[in-house]
């Protein structure tokens, strides 16, 4: 036996009390004293276990060791500190609802992009991964909280307020993520937060250590499904399907088997094929023209940082570098990032810091229709690299390109970005802190492409080659200062910060269009060589908006048990006229702390480590609308030898105000078992109004739209997060995390006394369209269309003929909608809202399970209850023979299949088809493998040896299954482009 004694510090050398020691696998322990010294009796084998709210566990062995003094590490997935505006806060002093992710989890699944490794990963915040060879992907804090300006939330670097360009930042920097939820927690950044604030902290130099890191992995991906398309001789059945059906519609006392002998006997006088189509159906062949366009795809990531930190300051170097050759033949992706934070103590009362990140990167891009035009191409249609139109039936189809001609348009998208965040702090007398920080994010993009002569985008629009130049340029910066002052401590604790801030958003770009050139050697380097200068291009814009704020906020603490913030931003915006640019959003949060009330500790409730009850209510604001939108706008153009000035088409509204968010919040937070088990559940309920939108204008009235404050909508939801550490064992350690999340917004007031606003749009521009329709107490992202009744039989002819369906036509095999209103009529008051495109709930799990040195670790994702339109497969269920069609068709209606819900092969129109009823309202629920990893780390006593800190091999399989029953490609991704599988190898070697 020994006696062990020593003192537990943070990482600022502060002695911690109340930390807890226990000795590994026992209930023996002890806690230190108001100095954070602590005296235990252990035996030399023993391993001491250090532990304390928001810090991250150590594990000593005891040895021969009498004094162990251990400094624990911040743990930031525990939010032990988050850095906001120059200030900061503790994990137990928090009253608003936070959610938090840490670094290590983020490399947890290999991306170069940091909204696809947060996907599943916070409660309350929706990951959308769309398609696309850079990676891109949507984030939603809290489902939707405007109708159309200003839905997403903004991306705080270091400090700095940034839009967009989110995948230009290099996971492997990232200290932590937390994500502001609700009015108290993003209040301090005002207007700007109004949909969330996504707060990322990068690397810095650890105290007393030198560390050299390295992350490398590559990877190799595929399209995760492949469309299930009827190969060349299903095509062709379907078709002479389809014509007969159609003969028969026109001819009832036809011979049916008699004009399909007509039809498929002389291939040079048929009327549904081409003589090629004939050939290729008799020889058997089939012809997959995706495989053309699309190759196996390979992806590649190399990260090398070097960081210390003295008591005197810190630095952390990198350099990453990511390549990814997409699944597209042409389509790759490169991107190099360099970071520098730097962090110096020049006096004791005088600190400056700089984190600043530089990156460029460089997509050469295949055009849009590529992929969806081989992936609908005629199988019957030998592949051809000449021709420039593809055919069906023998007729050139002339907006479907040849998509292997189209690969030879040069496309190329050049982006730089500068990140830099500066700031110098002073302590001019003890507790009081000045801090001013500027900031600048400027960004350089373009964007450069050219069609050849000979292909078909410019033999059809007779341009003898295009070539087009774009350059934007954005230039944003803003400037913050605040003091802060922790006015009292002891018992009492009172931090008082109050500041203002200015910040001004610059961008223009300009474009040229040029067509005609000589040869397409230069491809668009000669842009000067065109020849068609009367049908030159010309267009650029220079755009300008600023905000300036003035904020005050309060956070009280009594005794760790009660706990109180009270913040004001007054915001000014130059995106309103005169008399409305500014807002105040005031807000108030209250925490308290009962688990260290004596009555609940008087309970016995010693499997209850820590518990925490918060409320808030608060105001944000939105103004994300176009600017000038207050004004109408006109530009001059000279014709006919005189001027005249033109509308831009917008009318401007003076009158605009505001949006506003008045929001309340109600959580819970449990610490259980020794801080084994975290549960955080939150209640919140935002009331919007004056909700911003676009307006169609009557074209009488001159103009086409206007901005206008539109009514007022309600978004409530409920989210609840857990982590547990399942086992902590010697040699087998396993936790579990998880989350789920649930937001339904309901429309609860439009303007006037107008119950509805429609979307139309269409050919003809007057059709009620399926989406982007408001109505009262329903969702904003409702889907409206006929419901499905059923596939016509012979047996209800009498009935339908006693309908009247608009001049629409069913026979039996085709779809009838359902007659809601019970008049005999089938029409637009038919249609109602069967769905909408949020979940009712969605969330991930997560596991992570570690014997010795090797670890298991799996993420999941899902979504439920959600609704989506899928295009792609609607097109393919059209039936008509003459276009791609899915393997569901194969279950079509016939006399002989009447038991089916897939309607009959019909060529012509007049029918409903699958997308005017909900049959094709897709259920987008979906269960999401996002990444499997398998890990082995070289053991603490070769590291030793080899004189290192970590080597870790891993093998990662990313988006290895998904179980749904949407029918596109993804119900995440969308239709545009299937999502990648991926399998990665990769290695970290710390030094």
């Amino acid at each position: 036996q020994l006696q062990v004694s020593g003192t537990v510090f943070d990482e600022t050398k502060s002695p911690i009390p109340g930390a807890n020691i226990l000795v590994k696998e026992t209930t023996f322990g002890t806690v230190t004293d108001a100095n954070g010294r602590y005296t235990i009796d252990v035996s030399a084998n023993d391993v001491l276990v250090f532990s304390f709210i928001g810090y991250k566990t150590q594990e000593v062995r005891v040895g021969g060791q009498t004094t162990i003094d251990v400094a624990l590490e911040l743990d930031v997935s525990q939010l032990a500190e988050v850095v906001v505006v120059g200030a900061s806060f503790k994990k137990t002093d928090l009253t608003g609802s936070v959610a938090a992710l840490d670094g290590e989890k983020l490399t947890e699944i290999p991306t170069t992009s940091i909204t696809q490794a947060m996907s599943g990963r916070m409660s309350g915040v929706l990951i959308q991964n769309n398609s696309g060879v850079s990676g891109g992907a949507s984030i939603q804090v809290r489902g939707n909280n405007s109708i159309q300006f200003g839905t997403n939330p903004i991306f705080v670097v270091d400090g700095l307020v940034i839009e967009g360009g989110f995948n230009l930042i290099n996971p492997n920097d990232i200290e932590s993520i937390n994500v502001l939820k609700d009015a108290s927690a993003t209040s301090i950044y005002g207007s700007r937060g109004a949909n969330g604030v996504v707060i990322v902290t990068t690397k810095k130099g650890k105290r007393n250590q030198g560390r050299v890191n390295y992350d490398g992995w590559f990877g190799v991906q595929d399209f995760s499904k492949v469309m299930p398309r009827l190969g060349a001789r299903d095509i062709f059945n379907l078709r002479v399907d389809a014509f007969a059906n159609a003969y028969m519609d026109a001819n009832p006392g036809g011979n049916r088997q008699g004009y399909i002998d007509n039809l498929i006997l002389d291939e040079n006088i048929s009327l549904a094929f081409a003589p090629y189509e004939f050939e290729t159906y008799k020889s058997g062949k089939s012809y997959n023209w995706l495989d053309e366009v699309t190759r196996t795809g390979t992806q590649q990531n190399h990260s090398i940082s070097v960081s210390k930190g003295t008591d005197d300051g810190s630095y952390y170097l990198s350099f990453n570098f990511a390549d990814n050759k997409g699944l597209m033949e042409n389509s790759n992706y490169n991107r190099i990032t360099g970071r520098l934070n730097l962090e110096q103590n020049v006096k004791s009362w005088l600190k400056f810091g700089s984190n600043t990140t530089f990156a460029r990167s460089h997509e050469t891009f295949v055009q849009g229709g590529v992929f969806s035009i081989a992936n609908g191409a005629n199988p019957l249609l030998p592949i051809d690299d000449k021709i420039n139109y593809l055919k069906w039936a023998g007729m050139e189809v002339i907006d479907d390109y040849n998509p292997i001609r189209s690969l030879r348009i040069d496309g190329d998208g050049y982006q730089t970005r500068l990140l830099s965040s500066n700031y110098i702090n002073i302590k001019p007398i003890e507790r009081l802190n000045l801090r001013t920080t500027f900031s600048v994010d400027v960004m350089d993009q373009k964007d450069l492409w050219y069609a050849p002569r000979d292909i078909g985008q410019s033999v059809r629009n007779s341009t003898d080659g295009t070539a087009q130049h774009r350059n934007d340029h954005w230039l944003n910066w803003q400037w913050e200062n605040t003091a802060s002052y922790d006015a009292l401590k002891g018992d009492h604790n009172l931090n008082i910060l109050g500041g203002f801030s200015m910040s001004k958003n610059n961008w223009d770009y300009n474009q040229v269009d040029a067509l005609g050139f000589a040869s397409d050697d230069f491809s668009y380097k000669n842009i000067g060589g065109s020849y068609l200068r009367l049908r030159t291009g010309l267009n650029s814009d220079f755009t300008t908006n600023s905000l300036m704020s003035f904020i005050g906020r309060a956070n009280y603490t009594y005794k760790e048990k009660y706990f109180a913030t009270v913040t004001a931003r007054y915001d000014g915006s130059s995106r309103f006229g005169d008399g409305n640019k500014w807002g105040m959003f005031p807000s108030i949060a209250l925490g308290w702390a009962f688990s260290e009330e004596t009555f609940f500790k008087n309970l016995k409730l010693d499997f209850v480590d820590f518990a925490k009850l918060r409320a808030g209510y608060g105001i944000a604001g939105n103004q994300n609308i176009p600017n000038f939108a207050y004004r109408s706008l006109y530009s001059p153009q000279f014709s006919n030898g005189s001027i005249t000035y033109v509308s831009d088409g917008r009318l401007g509204n003076p009158n605009l105000v505001w949006e506003k968010q008045k929001q309340l919040n109600v959580g819970i937070d449990f610490n259980f078992l020794n801080h084994s088990l975290n549960v955080s559940v939150d209640y919140f309920t935002i009331n919007n109004e004056d909700l911003l939108m676009q307006r169609t204008l009557p074209t009488t009235t001159g103009f086409t739209n206007v901005i206008s404050n539109v009514g007022a909508m309600q978004n409530r939801g409920v989210e609840v997060s857990i982590d547990a550490k399942v086992l902590r064992k010697k040699n087998l350690t396993w936790s579990v995390s998880g989350n789920i999340s649930s937001a339904r917004n309901t429309i609860t007031r439009l303007y006037g006394n107008v119950s509805e606003i429609f979307n139309k749009g269409g050919f003809t521009g007057v059709e009620i369209q399926r989406e982007g329709n408001l109505f009262l107490n329903e969702s904003l992202n409702s889907i409206y269309v006929y419901r499905f009744d059923r596939i016509a039989q012979e047996s209800d002819m009498g009935f339908v003929s006693s309908l009247d369906l608009g001049g629409r036509i069913v026979r039996p095999g085709d779809i009838l909608p359902k007659d809601i209103d019970e008049n005999g009529v089938i029409n637009d008051d038919d249609r109602v809202v069967v769905g909408t495109r949020d979940p009712k709930f969605y969330g991930g799990f997560a596991s992570d399970l570690t014997y010795k040195n090797f670890s298991l670790n799996a993420v999941f994702t899902y979504n439920y209850g959600s609704k989506r339109i899928s295009n792609l497969y609607e097109n393919y269920m059209n039936g008509s023979g003459m276009s791609a069609a899915h393997s569901d068709m194969l279950n079509r209606w016939t006399p002989t299949n009447t038991n089916t819900n897939v309607p009959r092969a019909y060529n012509g129109g007049g029918r409903y088809g699958i997308r005017d009823v909900d049959l094709g309202v897709q259920d987008a629920s979906f269960l999401r493998l996002s990444a499997l990893t398998i890990a082995y780390s070289l053991p603490e006593e070769t590291l030793r040896k080899v004189k290192m800190q970590n080597v870790r091999f891993y093998v990662t399989g990313s988006n290895l299954f998904i179980l749904t029953g949407y029918k596109g490609y993804d119900p995440e991704g969308g239709d545009g482009y299937p999502m990648s599988r991926m399998i990665v190898t990769g290695v970290n070697i710390g030094f």
